[in-house]
């Protein structure tokens, strides 16, 4: 009887395999990302049927004040924020950044402590639709096709945290520094050859000291690989950045 589950596993298994060679379920491999936009674009008509407020915040101000519960789900419209979690001791720790056309904190039901110490902040003037939770939930309940979406976007979210956690930890900060700005260039924040973000925040994203990122910063544009501005990357030899990353930072044939 074993043998026969083992034999009737391989066969699925062999299924999958060819299944997936033909391209009815594409073997593509998406990278973490720490910068998201556009994933919901297509859904703004479809949100625009649910009540919300048009809100604005100008930069450098909180979307809400550390210690409070997460009561609203801000669909952005433009501009850029920061999601970090404050330390009780004061240190910071960057988890994220959002543009245009997506959709934070996402959908969920649970109220979890930790989110009382998270906090999102404008980098740039926002433009934002803000939506009460429970209402957002009820909704996407009703359009299966956005709650699929949020799901996509969720689990693109704990994929970085695992990335983050697990490989990125365990990395010299030159390392840090060069996958995390290859994978903002690859998600489009620098879509111009720049990301407009601080020295500080990447160093708050990757965990590392401020003199250690400008060391790595400095050396990459020694090499003509970055030309750096106030509060400003840019990369202006990508091939040459890539050639730093590491393995699981690349899109790597199967």
């Amino acid at each position: 009887m074993c043998h026969f589950w083992i034999l009737l596993f391989l066969g699925f298994c062999d299924i999958l395999v060819k299944k997936c060679v033909k391209g009815a379920f594409p073997m593509s491999q998406i990278l973490p990302k720490y910068y998201f936009s556009g994933e919901f674009a297509d859904f703004y008509p479809m949100l625009r049927s649910l009540r919300g407020r048009e809100v604005r915040f100008r930069t450098g101000e909180f979307l809400w004040k550390i210690g409070e519960p997460v009561t609203t789900i801000f669909y952005f419209r433009s501009g850029l924020v920061q999601c970090y979690v404050e330390h009780e001791d004061g240190h910071r720790k960057n988890l994220s950044f959002h543009g245009a056309d997506t959709v934070f904190p996402g959908v969920q039901r649970a109220d979890y402590k930790i989110e009382r110490s998270i906090l999102v902040r404008a980098l740039t003037d926002v433009e934002a639709v803000a939506f009460d939770r429970e209402g957002f939930y009820r909704f996407c309940l009703e359009h299966p096709t956005l709650l699929a979406q949020l799901y996509e976007m969720q689990s693109s979210y704990v994929n970085m945290l695992i990335y983050d956690v697990a490989h990125q930890r365990y990395n010299d900060t030159f390392l840090k520094v060069c996958n995390f700005l290859f994978l903002m260039a690859h998600h489009g924040m620098a879509g111009d050859g720049a990301a407009g973000i601080s020295q500080e925040a990447i160093a708050d994203t990757l965990g590392v000291g401020r003199n250690h990122v400008t060391k790595s910063l400095s050396r990459l544009r020694q090499e003509n690989t970055v030309r750096l501005g106030r509060r400003r990357v840019e990369i202006v030899d990508l091939k040459k950045l890539k050639d730093y990353c590491s393995l699981e930072t690349l899109e790597v044939p199967f």
